[in-house]
């Protein structure tokens, strides 16, 4: 798609301007470039003689497109026009003054017009201003009523054979809106291109507006050792132009494409602020100051742009390419991240008619397997009947369905997603009845390491995951099997070994599937598990337990041991403290019923004293307990010091 430029043209686009040339006959379409993304590039071109005015006629779904992405091209001319009519045609008539919106009878016409001075015949010539029009009942048929030097005349409609309106603005206006009906197309709007200009030369216009889709379908026959594929194209000329012998390119991309609304005028809505009247203020002058740094700089780099652009003008090449994509040649060929198939031959392609045309026919490398996607467990299913294709064509294939002929009959339909060059695809058409598959599921823990870092104890397990396959081939030809297994998450493969190919979900193993056997195929992954112990958090019992975990290595076991000895230590001394804890709490409540028997008794009595030789024993007790507790406190302490401290500074 190669569009030239002898000059940066500036195209004015003027809504409801009227130009003074006639219009001539439509510039036929030369190039069409038909996208997979839904739109089409459409070049027009000719030879032109002096000033013309061209007409383009676009749906009103496309006008916009075209705004956006009109292109002229016109060696001759320095100011190309563009015009179009921004209103509704209701709206258009409305404003005229003589309204012909709603398709109104002429004695609607005339009553619209009160005041109109008209000449009519009937038979006679009549002149004067229109009162108005009404129905006669008696005679049923409708009157005009005319103001004729200050006389009432009426006249019967059906005696009147000539109209004039003697206002010209009325007859330019009755003229202008039997022309815009004439020329109005439901959907569809008017541009109207102006070239200025006294030389005959050779005039090109290219826009880009929505077009159907063309679709791909391919043919592929497997009978052979190197299978031919056929690639057709689907052309839909949704247009009102034909199509005769058109350069034809289909183009397979994704490109950037929008609308936006250019056609309908656009309006800000603006705030309204009150007048600023604030009376009178003193004068002042000031005096002249410097530019700040930021506009200095910006001046500099305004005026490097604009010598830039002044020194590259005279330059531009009278070919610049807009695009990349190389018309002349006749086969595909990349376009950035486009692919272009431009067709041999000029197609020829009638309005609103679609064709079918060949873009690929050629071998390619294939060779038959069978597919197992996905196999239920407890379920037997038979594999896919597949090709895998190698695309080794030299040119990327779009997407679409596949008829495939195997046998010199048809075998069955397939789809292809966008296949690039050099790239592998696995195709499907219908199932290998001969081949039959199964699969078992298990899983099971084993341990597999333990680590003790500053206080941590981090035990890993795997999971393992197995699944295997029992396949049957009850065919006396042996099978390529594709073999889709879905891999778990965050596992990693065992066995086998290797696969052929991974894809978002699955991994892919090869493998022959001999005649009239069975065997099995297993697939094994794992997953580590991890569960990580705060050792500072774990009694003894359960230190002791994993110090005797046969899992463990024992220098593992060993320092659990010990750490298991230190929190024994620990537990020892927390039993004494418990121990001595209890026997004062006991110490203090014996206490407290002494002195309540003393109340109830008297302290001079001999009960009463008594009681009071046992409370200053148990006074004497009670200070023992205390001091063994602070003895037992630091014992404990020291306990869990050394616990601590070992636990911390392990590293195994």
């Amino acid at each position: 798609m190669q569009i030239k430029l002898s000059r940066l043209l500036l195209v004015f686009i003027i809504t409801g301007a009227a130009l003074d040339a006639d219009i001539v006959a439509q510039l036929p379409i030369k190039k069409v470039s038909l996208f997979s993304s839904g739109v089409g590039y459409f070049e027009r071109s000719g030879e032109l003689q002096g000033s013309v005015k061209l007409l383009l006629p676009f749906e009103t779904a496309a006008i916009n497109d075209a705004l956006k992405s009109l292109i002229v091209y016109d060696p001759a001319s320095d100011a190309p026009l563009v015009s179009y009519a921004s209103e509704d045609l209701q709206k258009t008539l409305s404003e005229l003054k003589i309204n012909l919106s709603g398709n109104p009878s002429i004695t609607q016409i005339l009553h619209s017009l009160k005041g109109a001075e008209l000449e009519i015949y009937a038979p006679d010539k009549i002149v004067g201003k229109i009162i108005g029009t009404q129905v006669n009942r008696e005679k049923n048929y409708d009157e005009l009523s005319l103001l004729v030097n200050n006389n009432i005349h009426v006249v019967p409609l059906n005696n009147v054979t000539s109209y004039k309106f003697t206002d010209a603005k009325i007859s330019q206006d009755l003229t202008l809106a039997l022309d815009t009906i004439l020329n109005h197309r439901q959907n569809v709007k008017n541009l109207y291109l102006y070239l200025p200009s006294s030389k005959k030369r050779n005039v090109s216009i290219s826009y880009v507006i929505p077009a159907p889709v063309w679709k791909s379908t391919y043919r592929l026959d497997l009978s052979n050792a190197r299978p031919f594929l056929q690639g057709w194209a689907i052309v839909d000329n949704a247009g009102d132009s034909d199509w005769e012998n058109v350069e034809l390119s289909l183009i397979v991309g994704r490109p950037v494409s929008f609308t936006q609304p250019l056609y309908t005028p656009y309006f800000l809505n603006r705030p309204s602020l009150p007048l600023s009247i604030a009376g009178f203020a003193e004068a002042k002058t000031y005096e002249s100051g410097f530019q700040s740094s930021k506009q200095a700089q910006n001046k500099v780099a305004y005026k490097t742009m604009a010598l830039a652009e002044a020194a590259a003008a005279p330059t531009m090449d009278a070919d610049y390419a807009l695009s990349n994509v190389d018309y002349d040649t006749p086969e595909s060929k990349s376009a950035g991240e486009q692919f272009v198939f431009t067709l041999k031959n000029p197609v020829v392609l009638k309005h609103k008619e679609s064709a079918m045309l060949p873009f690929v026919q050629s071998n390619l490398k294939a060779r038959k397997v069978s597919i197992f996607t996905h196999i239920p467990q407890g379920v037997s299913v038979n594999p896919s009947l597949g090709a895998e294709l190698t695309n080794d064509l030299g040119l990327k294939l779009p997407a679409g369905p596949i008829a495939v002929y195997e046998g010199g009959t048809f075998a069955g339909d397939a789809l292809i997603e966008f296949f690039g060059e050099n790239e592998k695809r696995f195709i499907s058409y219908g199932d290998d009845l001969a081949v039959k598959g199964t699969v078992a599921y298990s899983s099971k823990s084993r341990f597999d390491s333990v680590k003790i870092s500053k206080g941590v104890m981090t035990i890993t397990e795997k999971m393992v995951y197995e699944k295997v396959y029992t396949l049957k081939n009850s065919d006396k030809k042996s099978r390529d099997i594709i073999l889709e297994h879905p891999f778990t998450a965050d596992a990693n493969l065992i066995t086998p070994a290797k696969y052929a190919e991974k894809t978002s979900s699955a991994y892919r193993f090869e493998f022959t599937l001999p005649p009239n056997r069975e065997l099995k195929y297993s697939v094994k992954e794992e997953r580590p598990i991890q569960n990580t112990i705060l050792i500072a958090q774990m009694d003894y019992t359960v230190i002791a337990a994993f110090s005797t975990n046969k899992d463990f290595p024992s220098s593992v076991k060993n320092v659990l041991k010990e750490a298991a000895k230190l929190m024994n230590t620990v537990t020892a001394e927390k039993g004494k403290l418990s121990n001595a804890q209890n026997a004062l709490a006991e110490s203090i409540s014996e206490q407290g019923r002494i002195r309540q028997n003393i109340t109830a008794v008297g302290n001079g009595s001999p009960q009463g004293q008594e009681y009071i030789k046992r409370l200053t024993a148990l006074d004497v007790e009670i200070d023992k307990i205390n001091a063994d507790m602070d003895k037992i406190e630091k014992s404990l302490q020291k306990a869990h010091k050394a616990f601590d401290d070992y636990v911390a500074n392990l590293d195994i």
